[in-house]
């Protein structure tokens, strides 16, 4: 009887706190000794379908959950033996104490090598390539995720201010947005240029993502953004402030502070380079004018016929930068090349919009114009430059994406795999030198090996070397001519007079 008086005291003691519900559910129960073990309802797997179907049908899940299953086994099996090669050796040296740009001659711009630092540093695996491979590329991955929300987010954008004035959409014109993100998602997901070039392990998904960002801070007229997104493309690699002649007449007044304060912290990677070991830095990265001509590049081709009709060999990264044997025309010209195109469609925009500068704000630019701001000068710097790698055709996704370039999409990921298939076959009529660069991702019974590197070596006892030079002169030729046909019809649009929109602030 005590036990039962002392139970109801404590029963009766927090009523008045609790709710009824409260009271019933749990202290009467308690009391009682009698608590109802509830039931979870049961979950139908029509419930489970129904569910994964609503988060399927979300643009931005779908497409990052594309993103990564098309690249997850690049990443994780395969890398370019060079460069990735060349960027563990960076790495390893760096950890035991030597310093960038004065005991390692890296011609890369910082960031690019702080983050591979980073990333191996923090692998707990090492000597497993297979997990080292994961946490070098893990950066490069995310960041082509952020390229197709961007992109997305973009094409959302537009259309909201274009046809529905920023009101809430209703089913039919949500599902229009919807579609249509999708549409630009998949050009990234399925973009081949991009897939390979994150999947072997190169740094450029970086600066691509910044050119998409910036497009889309030039989109919502936020000036600290684009001077951030530029700086820090430039800080990943030096031509990411390329555009910014073309947009920086369209500030206000009002605008400079943001604009001056995004290029301050964008440029933070190179500060403390720039401030402690200037000479060293500047020479590491002028270093690159001394690269060989190379790839997709009209000075490629050239010295391919001034050869002989051969391409180079290229052992490793140090073979990239011995451009002594090239006549004067190739080592020189291409700058004055790329600086005199730059300067006449320079003129020329200012001439035609120098009225509208003065008068409109730059978001009010329809978003087809803001894109050829960003991407005309990447268009002139590809054309002109000697070196146009084959990555660069992944620099263009976001501008084919935006603009729904299927057919340029299926001819720079046609040039990727013949161009590159056809540079493997070449390398390896000097076997030695072949074998030595396919150590490391395909060493010997591997499936890479067996895939890749065994096939190679026969086709060089069955076809002369003759015939893959052949095969990359004509996708040079190929690269060039669609390139500049797209650069021509881009100049044409952005020039034209009577395309000029008029909408005022």
């Amino acid at each position: 009887m005590k036990k039962l008086d002392i139970d109801l005291e404590k029963l009766f003691k927090g009523i008045g706190n609790r709710s009824s519900q409260k009271f019933i559910e749990e202290d009467l129960d308690q009391f009682l000794g009698e608590k109802e073990v509830r039931r979870k309802p049961n979950i139908s797997k029509t419930q489970v379908a129904a569910f994964i179907k609503r988060i399927w049908q979300m643009p931005e899940i779908r497409i990052v959950l594309l993103v990564i299953a098309c690249r997850i086994f690049f990443i994780l099996f395969t890398q370019w033996p060079m460069d990735f090669d060349f960027y563990i050796d960076i790495v390893q040296r760096v950890l035991a104490g030597e310093r960038l740009y004065t005991d390692i001659i890296s011609t890369h711009m910082p960031l690019a090598d702080i983050l591979y630092v980073a990333m191996y540093f923090i692998c707990p695996w090492k000597n497993n390539i297979i997990a080292l491979r994961l946490f070098m590329k893990f950066p490069f991955l995310i960041a082509d995720i952020g390229i197709a929300i961007a992109v997305m987010k973009i094409v959302e954008k537009a259309i909201i201010k274009r046809d529905y004035e920023g009101n809430v959409l209703d089913d039919p014109t949500f599902e229009k947005v919807r579609k249509s993100k999708l549409t630009a998602g998949y050009f990234v997901a399925f973009a081949l240029p991009l897939i390979l070039q994150t999947g072997g392990g190169r740094y450029d998904s970086l600066l691509i993502f910044c050119f998409a960002m910036v497009i889309y801070c030039i989109q919502i007229g936020n000036w600290f953004g684009i001077a951030f997104y530029a700086a820090l493309g430039s800080s990943v690699k030096y031509i990411g402030i390329i555009f910014l002649p073309f947009v920086i007449f369209w500030m206000k007044k009002d605008d400079i502070l943001p604009f001056l304060l995004g290029l301050l912290l964008g440029f933070l990677p190179i500060f403390p380079f720039l401030i402690t070991i200037p000479s060293d830095f500047i020479s590491a990265i002028l270093l690159r004018d001394s690269h060989i001509a190379y790839g997709f590049s009209l000075w490629h081709a050239i010295f391919i016929i001034w050869n002989g009709f051969k391409v180079k060999y290229v052992g490793g990264i140090a073979d990239t930068y011995t451009s002594q044997d090239e006549p004067w025309f190739i080592q020189k010209l291409y700058m004055p090349l790329f600086v005199g195109i730059y300067f006449v469609v320079f003129v020329i925009y200012i001439l035609r919009y120098r009225g509208l500068m003065k008068t409109h704000t730059i978001d009010k630019l329809p978003l087809s114009k803001i894109i050829l701001l960003v991407y005309l000068p990447i268009f002139m710097f590809a054309i002109c430059f000697k070196a146009i790698n084959i990555q660069i055709l992944a620099w263009f996704i976001p501008f084919i994406a935006l603009r729904k370039k299927k057919g340029l999409l299926i001819e720079y990921s046609l040039l990727t795999l013949i161009h590159g298939i056809a540079l493997v076959i070449y390398e390896a009529y000097n076997p030695e030198m072949f074998l030595k660069l396919s150590e490391f991702p395909a060493s010997e019974n591997t499936f890479l090996y067996r895939v890749i590197v065994l096939p190679a070596l026969k086709l060089t006892q069955i076809i002369p070397a003759v015939v893959w030079v052949s095969i990359i002169f004509v996708t040079i030729i190929w690269y060039l001519t669609r390139t500049v046909f797209e650069f021509i019809k881009c100049s044409r649009e952005l020039l034209r007079k009577e395309s000029i929109p008029v909408i005022p602030i």
